[in-house]
C-alpha cells in the first residue's frame, strides 16, 4: 500500500513579490507633476515652451518617458550610470509609449560629468547630485551641465533641509494604498524613509528607502543613499562659480490649513521648518 505524498508550498510574503521601482514611482515620484513643474520654471524664465529635456541621475527615466508625451517636438535623454534602471525603463516604461513617442526617448548609460547630451532643461531630481561630496566634484558636475545647455536654458536641482535633517534615527512613514495607475498591480503598502547617520563636521548623511506590507514582510533598505546634505546657499555659489549667470529658489507654499501645499513659487525668504523642500533654479 502506497502512501500518497503531500508537498507544502508556502505562500509567498509581498514582500517577494513587490517591484521596488514600481513602489518608489508610487511613493516617491509623481512625473506628470514633475514635468508640468519643468514646463512652467522654464516658462518663467524665458516666456515659452520648451522642447527638449535631460534627466540626469534619471535611474528608470520616468519623467523622461512623461516628458515625451507632450508632443511630436518633445525629445528627452536619460543618464545613468546605474544599468539595472534603465533596463527597467526599457522593459517596464518605454513599452507604454507609442511608437513615436519612444524614438524620441534616449537612455544614455554615462556618468553626467562626461556626458555632452545638449538640452533646453537639465534636470538633477531626488537629491541624487548630493553624491558629489566635495566642491570640487560638484563644481565640475555644474560647469560640465553648464556647457551642455542651450543658451536659453534652465537647470532644476531639487533641495531639502531643515533642523530634523541633523538628528540620527530620524525618519518619516506613511501609508500608501493600492495603486490604480498604470504601475504594475502591488499591494498597499507603507513608506518609510529613515535616516541612519548624520556627521555635524562633514555633512554626510546615511538614508535608506524601506518598504513595509500588510503581511508582516518588508524590503528594508530598498534604496540607500550616502550623500552629503548641500545648503542653498553653497549650491548656489557653486552655480554661479560654474558659469551660470543667475539662480532663483522656488521655495514650497502652504496651504489653508498652513500645511505643505506641492507648489512652489520664487522666493528671497523661507519659513525655517523642521523639513522642507524647494527647487534651485539655474540660468544660463
Amino acid at each position: 500500500m502506497s502512501k500518497t505524498k503531500h508537498r507544502s508550498h508556502a505562500t509567498p510574503k509581498m514582500a517577494d513579490l513587490a517591484d521596488k521601482y514600481a513602489l518608489y514611482r508610487l511613493a516617491v515620484q509623481d512625473p506628470e507633476h514633475e514635468v508640468e513643474q519643468f514646463v512652467r520654471l522654464y516658462k518663467d524664465e524665458f516666456g515659452r515652451l520648451p522642447t527638449r529635456l535631460r534627466e540626469d541621475f534619471c535611474a528608470a527615466a520616468a519623467v523622461c518617458c512623461e516628458w515625451a508625451k507632450l508632443g511630436r517636438e518633445h525629445s528627452a535623454v536619460g543618464v545613468d550610470l546605474d544599468p539595472e534602471p534603465l533596463g527597467y525603463c526599457r522593459a517596464n516604461y518605454l513599452p507604454r509609449l507609442n511608437a513615436a513617442q519612444q524614438l524620441r526617448v534616449a537612455l544614455l548609460q554615462q556618468d553626467v560629468r562626461t556626458c555632452t547630451a545638449t538640452a533646453e532643461i537639465i534636470a538633477a531630481q531626488n537629491y541624487s547630485y548630493f553624491l558629489f561630496k566635495t566642491r570640487p566634484a560638484l563644481l565640475e558636475y555644474f560647469t560640465q551641465v553648464h556647457a551642455c545647455l542651450a543658451d536659453e536654458g534652465i537647470f532644476i536641482l531639487d533641495m531639502m533641509g531643515g533642523g530634523a535633517m541633523h538628528d540620527e534615527d530620524i525618519s518619516e512613514s506613511r501609508q500608501v494604498g493600492r495603486p490604480t495607475r498604470e504601475d504594475k498591480l502591488q499591494p498597499p503598502f507603507r513608506y518609510v524613509w529613515a535616516e541612519e547617520y548624520f556627521n555635524p563636521i562633514t555633512h554626510d548623511v546615511l538614508f535608506h528607502i524601506h518598504f513595509k506590507f500588510p503581511d508582516g514582510s518588508a524590503l528594508d533598505k530598498a534604496f540607500t543613499y550616502d550623500w552629503r546634505l548641500w545648503t542653498i546657499p553653497e549650491v548656489r555659489e557653486l552655480l554661479a562659480e560654474a558659469g551660470f549667470s543667475a539662480s532663483h529658489v522656488y521655495w514650497e507654499t502652504e496651504d489653508k490649513e498652513g500645511k505643505p501645499s506641492g507648489k512652489y513659487r520664487r522666493a528671497t525668504k523661507g519659513k525655517p521648518d523642521q523639513a522642507w523642500l524647494s527647487y534651485v533654479v539655474a540660468v544660463k
